[in-house]
């Protein structure tokens, strides 16, 4: 056995032990032996993720890519790791490719990464949602603003009418009652604008049967259900029929659904939360 080959063995044992530490230190004597092994640096990559050196991680799944760039592994932890480092536009890219080339091989680490680009999908919404309300209170702020010097300049032009500061109250008041009026009208409308964001219930057909989450890569059977893809391959490898109507089902009569994920897309992209419910 290559000198290589025994710091990999004995980093395996060490990291199926949690002892990722140790096992890190394998996984760099062997790529000190050989550095042209890509698994090594996705071995390496996988136990700085358990210990949540995300930056680290990153650059093994990058040096890991240079040497092979259909690694599945290598993608995925790529993608794991941007978006722990909050870079969700760059995690689901690497993602999407992990997912592709999972689908390929008939891995069953499709799932994993499936959830993961949901995560990934929810944090862009988060960004987005966050940067929707900032604006959102710029202008209401702004707005308000507007009306209470517009209502102060108003006060002023017509307290000029009156002889005493006694006199001119009734005038004041509606002056100001005026103005608090359509600044509490502006509030409702903003209030309104934000509820129409805050949507909690998912429409049912947005749901995989299977697994009960919302549907990312959709498919249709022979029956006309739609399952999440990698559920529906997950089981078929031990059972070749449609887990509802129990006739016969194979990976060859799995159609994607188009439609169904563009909806489901598009219902993400506007309710983020989504991903968890």
């Amino acid at each position: 056995m290559q000198p290589a080959e025994v710091h990999r063995e004995a980093g395996n044992a060490l990291f199926s032990q949690e002892d990722y530490e140790g096992a890190i230190k394998e996984y760099t004597r062997a790529i000190i032996q050989d550095n042209s092994n890509p698994a090594y640096f996705t071995n390496r990559a996988l136990c700085r993720l358990k210990l949540k050196r995300y930056g680290e991680a990153l650059e093994d799944a990058q040096k890991a890519l240079e040497l092979n760039d259909r690694l599945m592994k290598a993608h995925f932890y790529k993608g794991q790791s941007l978006l722990e480092l909050d870079r969700p536009n760059e995690s689901l890219r690497s993602l999407t490719i992990a997912y592709r080339i999972a689908l390929d091989q008939k891995s069953p680490s499709s799932s994993s990464i499936c959830q993961n680009i949901m995560q990934a999908k929810k944090r862009q919404w988060e960004v987005r949602e966050h940067r929707r309300i900032e604006k959102e209170a710029a202008v209401m702020h702004e707005m308000t603003d507007i009306l209470r010097n517009e209502c102060r300049r108003k006060l002023m032009e017509a307290q000029e009418n009156y002889a005493t500061y006694e006199d001119f109250a009734d005038e004041r008041e509606a002056i100001e009652f005026e103005y608090q009026e359509k600044i509490n009208l502006l509030e409702e409308i903003f209030k309104r604008a934000d509820e129409r964001f805050r949507v909690r219930e998912v429409p049912d057909y947005l749901i995989d049967p299977i697994s009960f989450n919302i549907f990312y890569d959709p498919v249709i059977g022979k029956s006309g259900q739609s399952f999440e893809r990698s559920v529906i391959l997950e089981h078929l490898k031990t059972h070749q029929f449609d887990p509802f109507t129990r006739e016969h089902l194979s990976v060859n009569d799995l159609i994607p659904n188009i439609a169904l994920r563009a909806a489901c897309e598009k219902f993400l992209e506007d309710n983020g939360w989504a991903v968890d419910y």
